[in-house]
Parts: C-alpha cells; structure tokens; sequence
C-alpha cells in the first residue's frame, strides 16, 4: 500500500494518508493544490485535507507529480511518498503544506 506523509514542519506537524483514502486532488489555481481524503474520525463526516502552496505556475506540476506518486511502482522504491515544503522533484516547488481536519 502507498502511504503519502505531509510535511509541515518536520517532527511536529506530519501527516500520513493511505493514497487509497484519496478522493480528490485539485488544482485551484496557479499556486494552490488541494488534495482530499476521508476523515479518520468516524465521527466527522467531512472529508479533511491538504493545502499544498506552490510557486506561482506549478500547481498543476505539483498535483500531476502527486498523482503520479500515488500509483504504486511509479517513483522510488519504498511505498512511503514524502511530501513537503522544498521537497524534490517536483514537490520543491512546494512553498507551504496545510492540513484541515474536517474541511
């Protein structure tokens, strides 16, 4: 199973989501990508998410690179997708990664 672990600030702010509990991921605008999963908490019924700032014209590189990530055997070697602020490829043009509980 691919895991995909959000990094706002690194030991204090970190996010783990199977790509299976994905629902959505959408370009908003040139600089915005929001990605959205369900709720961990059975009794929310709003999915939560994630805020992924971008450089100014690469969200839809960021959501593409994102997508492609989460389909197993695409990138790397381990089943765990790290993305976060300056991150590689092209997640370094990721400026800020927020998570919403219940959006």
């Amino acid at each position: 199973m691919r895991i995909l672990h959000f990094v706002d600030a690194a030991g204090t702010d970190e996010t783990f989501v199977p790509a299976s509990a994905i629902t959505m991921i959408q370009v908003t605008d040139n600089a915005s990508v929001i990605v959205g999963f369900k709720s961990a908490d059975p009794a929310v019924t709003a999915n939560d998410q994630v805020d992924l700032t971008c450089t100014a014209g690469k969200s839809d590189e960021v959501a593409l690179f994102l997508a492609q990530a989460m389909s197993p055997g695409t990138l790397g070697h381990g089943n765990v997708v790290t993305v976060k602020a300056s991150g590689t490829n092209a997640f370094a043009d990721i400026t800020t990664v927020a998570y919403t509980a219940g959006s």
